[in-house]
């Protein structure tokens, strides 16, 4: 009985002090009003017609830093040098009338297919899409041979009728087995 109370006084006292505590949840790196932290608040670039561009682009580009997240999500979560250039470099295209396909290609023009998140289904690509399919396939029909066990019902021995010394050879053989394995007390 004094152990619960001493549980729940540990308890309240411990809820006591964590809302007391300030929260931090606030994040420190950069604003989602665009990549200068020092941006007011308003202008959010991810707004409107011009924003939902602007996403579909930065959701379809992997950000060259080695991170291998999309250009949003690198420039929001890891504080990239390199993001936010390109993310620059895309609302500046899309504000000049440039559209989504025509900036994509100049990204690829300059980084090659590696800038695509997804990369086109065509040659050695094809097998990135394939692979996981097939691997699935060939590790069903594994495990289906294995449940099975490769015995047909033709493969079985039929069950016949015990003559009467088969009968009392295993009748013997049934005793001398409960024999063996009954307990001591």
């Amino acid at each position: 009985m004094q152990r619960s109370i001493a549980h729940a006084l540990l308890f309240a006292a411990t809820l006591v002090v964590a809302l007391a505590l300030p929260v931090q949840a606030q994040s420190t790196g950069p604003s989602h009003a665009g990549y200068d932290p020092t941006a007011p608040v308003g202008g959010h670039y991810h707004e409107g017609e011009l924003g939902e561009k602007l996403m579909i682009l930065e959701s379809a580009l992997k950000c060259n830093c080695s991170c291998g997240l999309d250009v949003h999500s690198c420039q929001f979560q890891m504080q990239c040098g390199v993001s936010p250039g390109w993310s620059e470099r895309i609302r500046q295209s899309l504000e000049a009338g440039e559209s989504v396909e025509a900036i994509k290609a100049s990204f690829v023009a300059d980084f090659g297919t590696e800038v695509l998140m997804m990369p086109p289904a065509e040659g050695f690509n094809l097998l990135g899409y394939f692979l996981p399919m097939m691997a699935i396939l060939a590790a069903a029909a594994l495990v289906g041979m294995v449940a099975r066990g490769n015995s047909t019902r033709q493969a079985l021995a039929p069950v016949t009728r015990l003559s009467n010394e088969e009968q009392a050879r295993l009748d013997e053989a049934m005793r001398r087995l409960d024999e063996d394995e009954s307990p001591d007390w």
